[in-house]
């Protein structure tokens, strides 16, 4: 299907959902709630051309208003609205910011005629409100190793970039040598040598709040696992994707986790 068939495909698809859904109301489960964030933002992006779209933003708080609705249960499934929103502009070939700050706002409100779900979005992050951030000048990372073998089983670093490999201090062809915080064994077990000597690093972000994972390895994959889900971390993209309490992070066969 050409990209333009391909569109107008979506396009009927939105236009009929649109027809027949009728509007949220307050009992709606998480997932049709987090579906609805998705479509009113990707309503957002705008054509930059050529069959392409960008999205202008760089800050999006989604507001749901549940007076009676389980907190925590919502809150489990935006856990995935960075993902999700990156992959549904992805999948119409819209350009996503480099860095884009998403969050939640829930609300018991019962009192108002509102909508269920709204959003704002914004390229100035000072002009929306932001998600609580650690106190301190920056929280500490726990790293458990599940699979594949390290100088200790578990790591808990605050360090403003951690470095992820095999070795301590590997040096590359230039002789440059390279110190990993979070050092796998040179060991042959079917795991430990799938990771490379400079694998991946987690870079700590002041306007997150939180850490970004980068893939350094142009021939042994990085995934992000969440929910079931392998979301594959690109190598050398310079935006990284972030992690949170739960997440697993998959480093050729070998897997970390990182601790709540």
């Amino acid at each position: 299907m050409t990209g333009h068939l391909r569109d107008a495909a979506r396009t009927l698809q939105a236009r009929v959902r649109n027809f027949f859904d009728a509007p949220l109301d307050a009992g709606a489960a998480p997932l049709e709630l987090l579906q609805a964030a998705l479509d009113e933002l990707e309503r957002h992006a705008q054509p930059s051309g050529r069959g392409a779209r960008a999205f202008p933003y760089t800050r999006v708080v989604v507001h749901v208003r549940q007076p009676a609705a389980s907190h925590p249960a919502i809150e489990a499934v935006f856990r995935q609205l960075d993902v999700r929103l990156r992959e549904r502009l992805a999948e119409i070939r819209c350009d996503v910011p480099a860095r884009l700050v998403t969050s939640l706002s829930l609300s018991h409100a019962a009192d108002t005629d509102g909508p269920v779900v709204r959003v704002e979005c914004a390229s100035d992050a000072a002009t929306l409100p932001s998600a609580p951030v650690l106190a301190g000048d920056r929280p500490s990372l726990r790293i458990v190793i599940v699979k594949g073998q390290c100088e200790r089983a578990d790591y808990t670093l605050a360090s403003a970039a951690i470095a992820i490999g095999r070795g301590n201090e590997p040096a590359d062809v230039y002789g440059r040598v390279r110190r990993n915080d979070v050092a796998f064994l040179d060991v042959r077990d079917g795991v430990t040598e799938t990771v490379a000597r400079a694998h991946a690093r987690l870079e700590f972000d002041p306007e997150l709040g939180g850490y970004l994972l980068f893939n350094e390895s142009s021939s042994n994959p990085t995934f992000l696992l969440r929910g079931g889900r392998a979301i594959p971390v690109v190598p050398r993209d310079p935006r990284g994707v972030r992690v949170q309490p739960g997440d697993e992070l998959q480093l050729g066969r070998a897997i970390l986790r990182i601790a709540p």
